[in-house]
This record gives C-alpha cells, sequence and structure tokens, in this order.
C-alpha cells in the first residue's frame, strides 16, 4: 500500500458496501452493526497496522501493546502523507 489512493479505497470500501446494504434493506440492523464492529475493530486495525509497518513506524509489538491505539498517534502519516 503504497499509493495514499489505494489506502484510503482499500480502507472505505468495504464499510461503504455495508451501508449500502443496510440503506437498501438488504441486512438487518443487527447485521449491519455486527459488520461495523468487526471493521472497526478488526479490519481497520489491520489494514492500518500493515501500513504503519511498511512506513517503518510501528513494530508488531508496540501495536499490540498499545491495542492499535498508536495509530493514533500517526494520524497524519496514515491519512495525508505517501
Amino acid at each position: 500500500m503504497k499509493k495514499l489512493i489505494t489506502y484510503h479505497i482499500v480502507t472505505l470500501l468495504p464499510m461503504m458496501l455495508v451501508m449500502q446494504l443496510y440503506v437498501f434493506r438488504y441486512i438487518s440492523f443487527v447485521n449491519f452493526l455486527e459488520c461495523f464492529v468487526i471493521y472497526f475493530v478488526v479490519y481497520r486495525p489491520i489494514i492500518d497496522y500493515r501500513r504503519l509497518k511498511s512506513k517503518g513506524l510501528v513494530s508488531r509489538k508496540e501495536f499490540i501493546k498499545s491495542w492499535g491505539f498508536v495509530r493514533l498517534k500517526y494520524y497524519q502519516e496514515l491519512m495525508f502523507k505517501k
């Protein structure tokens, strides 16, 4: 994920799809909440870790020790810098 646009597409597309499924009533509210929790607790931290690791900003031990919240420290690097 060297390109910034690729990172944003990979992180936002799954949630956009889930939201569309819910808006058009293909999934129930409970299923929407399950997908929402999985996205923010599992999927997004993994993607953010991979990007931070490829930039050399965090190690696996540091990321796990902070429960994934170290990504908030590097918010600028994740969202805006190539």
